[in-house]
């Protein structure tokens, strides 16, 4: 039994700019700074992030066409290249797309939250856990009214950082903007270091737009699933890649770039030297709005693809789809990612962990519109040509496995999470698959 039709493409838009719009939006600009050196280089890092992402966005949306069913990756990779890929597919997701995520986008809303709230006196973990617990049972037995919150979060959200937009633009004749960069060094003049550099910029930025997909994994529980999803991923990712592009100009211009670059919390620099402490203030409350609207729209759109993988057989059958599938797999997500909230310490080496593991398997998913079997021709009432699927699929796989390629030869580390995850997934892939054998399933 199906879950009824009940999300629109305002929710599922809010769904994906909630996805989107996390941690890594208000802290990357300060490493990438330190990496290439000028503004200008760091905001055509972020503009190649949102025309990847775009990509990504419409090749995604022609897979839900094809196949409008809750599963994500998993599904779809499981239909094109058989059980062990979508298996594994599935894996990443539970183990990094989502638990992954939902921990550390909460870890770094109780950073944040603690000092302006005056809870730095809890133990650690607390707020995280318990953000993580609340929406949970939100969108587990509450799922109507976690909707609308859902939609009140990103709503608040955008008219936030609106305002911080506004306060920028009141500022721009008297404030002295600085598009300067930072002193050359011998390493300057070497090619293949600034493309290096450039591509790890991106990697880092790719962060920031990975939830462009967030749509496909609630289409079987989506009206018209065959428009509306589509829609809302384009739509979700071009408002975030325009209004990504409006605050990192001015995230890397308040200040001298030796004042910013390298700097973690460059969005709340640069507003206390826009708007003083008030505005500082502000734009923290929008990194708290915009990592608690992240773990609330990965709580909603994760657990939908263990209810797949249990309908076919390769996962336990506990989490079937059914009456009660939604609270017990928004159950197991939620359990997975307060795990990790207690056991992780090294956040910027999840980041790492989390670039090179979904980069992959977003490029191995869109890949699949490249095979020879697929029909260019069913475009199932696109606006988009055919051609246009083409360009965009080609273009989203060798522009992210070039990067993936780029940062594992700048540090093979970065692979290896990626290895490790594959093979893992493989020894559980084996386990399901002898037991299903055993019991003739």
């Amino acid at each position: 039994m199906s879950p009824s039709p009940r999300y629109g493409l305002t929710t599922l838009t809010g769904v994906v700019i909630a996805s989107m719009i996390g941690f890594g939006a208000f802290t990357t600009s300060g490493y990438s700074l330190a990496s290439l050196g000028t503004p200008q280089l760091v905001l055509w890092a972020w503009l190649a992030g949102g025309v990847v992402a775009l990509c990504g966005a419409i090749s995604y949306g022609q897979l839900a066409r094809r196949l409008p069913l809750s599963g994500g990756e998993y599904l779809y990779l499981s239909r094109t290249l058989g059980p062990w890929a979508g298996f594994q597919a599935g894996w990443v997701s539970l183990t990094a797309g989502f638990s992954g995520a939902i921990a550390g986008s909460a870890i770094v809303f109780e950073a944040y939250l603690a000092p302006l709230a005056g809870l730095t006196h809890l133990p650690a973990g607390t707020l995280a856990v318990g953000i993580i617990l609340l929406f949970g049972i939100g969108h587990g037995w509450l799922a109507r009214p976690a909707a609308m919150a859902q939609n009140a979060v990103v709503m608040i959200k955008l008219l936030v950082l609106l305002i911080f937009l506004l306060t920028a633009a009141s500022r721009w004749s008297s404030h002295a903007w600085s598009w300067s960069g930072l002193p050359e060094n011998s390493a300057d003049g070497l090619i293949g270091r600034r493309i290096l550099d450039f591509a790890r910029s991106v990697m880092w930025i790719s962060l920031s737009y990975a939830g462009f997909n967030a749509g496909i994994y609630v289409a079987a529980e989506t009206r018209d699933p065959e428009r509306t999803v589509p829609r809302s991923l384009w739509l979700g990712t071009i408002l975030v890649t325009v209004l990504y592009l409006l605050l990192n100009m001015v995230f890397v211009t308040a200040l001298p770039a030796s004042e910013i670059a390298g700097q973690k919390q460059v969005a709340a620099i640069a507003a206390e030297a826009i708007g003083g402490q008030s505005l500082k203030t502000l734009i923290s409350l929008v990194v708290c709005l915009g990592t608690l609207s992240s773990v609330a729209g990965m709580l909603m759109t994760g657990p939908r693809v263990f209810s797949r993988m249990a309908d076919d057989g390769l996962f336990p059958r506990w989490f079937r789809s059914g009456p009660s599938a939604v609270q017990r797999t928004v159950g197991l997500q939620a359990a997975i990612a307060v795990t990790l909230v207690l056991f992780l310490r090294d956040y910027l080496s999840l980041l790492d962990y989390l670039s090179s593991v979904l980069a992959l398997s977003s490029a191995v998913t869109v890949g699949t519109l490249l095979l020879p079997s697929g029909d260019w021709s069913a475009s199932g009432g696109s606006r988009f040509p055919a051609p246009v699927y083409l360009i965009s699929a080609g273009l989203y796989v060798v522009a992210t496995l070039t990067v993936a390629v780029l940062m594992a030869l700048d540090d093979p580390r970065d692979l290896l999470g990626a290895v490790v995850t594959l093979l893992t997934g493989t020894v559980v892939w084996a386990v399901f698959e002898s037991g299903r054998r055993r019991s003739g399933g």
